[in-house]
């Protein structure tokens, strides 16, 4: 009766752990619902477009919807604040950027930090153009900057929002080159490159990804790119550190998927490898390109690297524009 007694139990207890097991394992099939993904942002601007290029294909690997919702506001504070505080359970992610989870919560007063997300997924770089309308009285970067360095405060300058990375390279161009212009900030890219366009705002940087149909068109002007290197998108548009003293002059935004902190490794992981996945393919190399977009995939490891680096870079940047919460 002993021995039966105890083949009973660890029977038992076998079965019991085979039903936990199981138990688990269904627990931890991810998705097994929609995914939403929050755009801080408008609909149009490179974040957008970016998100739900990545969302359509995930939606096919996966085999549960990934859809975009748009919440923007406040240089992408409200749609990322309102991601920080959902449920930490892989069903609700946020399509980050530079500006809106590192550069805003440095710059001004938000109800998260860099630290209250992980990452996912990330997807590519973005870096931006400095434009005009096609009717402003400057030919080139040169003649730009002694225009607006001969009329100090007659300028202004558009971006996406306040702590936007648009934002931060118009400061930082202006200052470096000694210019003196007015900011207006939009909610985000959309109405301020409407604005630009109408010559109502006298310049701006949005992204290659935005504008590069309206430049090819005649409709802008294009100066130089944020970053050091060309865009394959628009190879004749030089650097801004190729055409200036700016020589240093390299910022470019990155674009990616982020979940709020706490959420499951194990289903981080799936999203970024369904995403490396198809970031990997000449398909979407191709497409990406075409949206003036430089493709990035990499381990969430390694994103979260990027995040700690660019933290301390943008708090000691923003320092020296006298920008920064702690100038």
């Amino acid at each position: 009766m002993i021995r039966f007694h105890k083949l009973a139990m660890s029977t038992a207890f076998l079965f019991q752990g085979m039903v936990l097991s199981g138990s688990s394992w269904a627990q931890d099939k991810f998705p097994e619902r929609p995914v939403e993904v929050v755009v801080p942002w408008t609909a149009g601007q490179a974040t957008d477009i970016a998100a739900r290029t990545l969302a359509e294909d995930l939606s096919k690997k996966m085999g549960e919807s990934f859809f975009v919702t748009n919440k923007s506001g406040a240089g992408g504070a409200v749609g990322s604040a309102s991601v920080a505080r959902s449920k930490p359970d892989g069903y609700t992610l946020l399509a980050a950027s530079t500006g809106s989870v590192i550069v805003s919560p440095l710059l001004n007063e938000t109800s998260y930090t860099a630290d209250d997300f992980v990452p996912a997924a990330m997807i590519a770089k973005s870096p931006s153009i400095l434009i005009t309308n096609a009717d402003f009285p400057a030919k080139n970067i040169e003649e730009l900057i002694a225009v607006l360095k001969a009329n100090p405060g007659k300028y202004t300058f558009a971006s996406s929002g306040n702590g936007s990375a648009t934002h931060l390279m118009a400061e930082a161009f202006n200052l470096g080159n000694g210019i003196k212009a007015v900011h207006v900030p939009y909610k985000g890219s959309a109405a301020a490159l409407s604005d630009v366009l109408a010559g109502r705002v006298s310049y701006m940087f949005d992204t290659v990804a935005s504008v590069s149909g309206q430049i090819k068109s005649g409709k802008i002007r294009a100066y130089g790119i944020s970053s050091k290197e060309r865009s394959a998108s628009l190879p004749d548009v030089p650097a801004i550190a190729e055409v200036t003293s700016l020589k240093d002059f390299d910022i470019a935004s990155w674009i990616g998927y982020m979940a709020p902190k706490g959420t499951s490794p194990g289903r981080l992981n799936a999203i970024n490898e369904a995403a490396r996945s198809y970031l990997d393919t000449p398909e979407a190399k191709q497409k990406y390109q075409g949206m003036g977009l430089a493709i990035n995939p990499m381990t969430n490891d390694e994103f979260s690297q990027v995040v700690q680096k660019e933290v301390s870079l943008y708090r000691d940047l923003l320092s020296q524009l006298g920008l920064g919460k702690e100038k």
